[in-house]
């Protein structure tokens, strides 16, 4: 588990990041991956390799994609699926601290990903 979990988070330098996913690609690109169920007339979704372990309630989530700035991410709760569409998230914003600059980490999955700025 603590191979996984290095695999996820980094915190080799004060920034600790870590890898999130952004679900409306998963919507967008229709992931054989995703399911859907009806609750108490609400529909939800999540993840069946559970990539991100929350089930997201689907109007909700419509209602903030239309708004500024979307829905955003979602830390990543296992390795990613080569489909995923990944990012590396630190916890300082710009000008509050360090920005990790371990590349390994943010290819260590030998995809390219990109840094989310809030």
């Amino acid at each position: 588990m603590a191979e996984d979990q290095e695999m996820l988070e980094c915190q080799e330098c004060s920034a600790e990041c870590e890898k999130v996913v952004y679900p409306a690609a998963c919507l967008a690109m229709n992931c054989r991956f995703l399911y859907a169920f009806n609750e108490d007339g609400h529909t939800f979704f999540g993840c069946i390799e559970k990539v991100f372990p929350h089930e997201i309630d689907l109007q909700m989530f419509q209602d903030i994609e239309r708004g500024k700035g979307g829905f955003g991410v979602v830390k990543v709760a296992r390795q990613p699926l080569p489909q995923c569409s990944v990012a590396v998230q630190s916890c300082y914003a710009a000008g509050e601290g360090p920005l990790c600059r371990n590349l390994y980490f943010k290819r260590r999955d030998r995809r390219e990903v990109q840094t989310v700025e809030d």
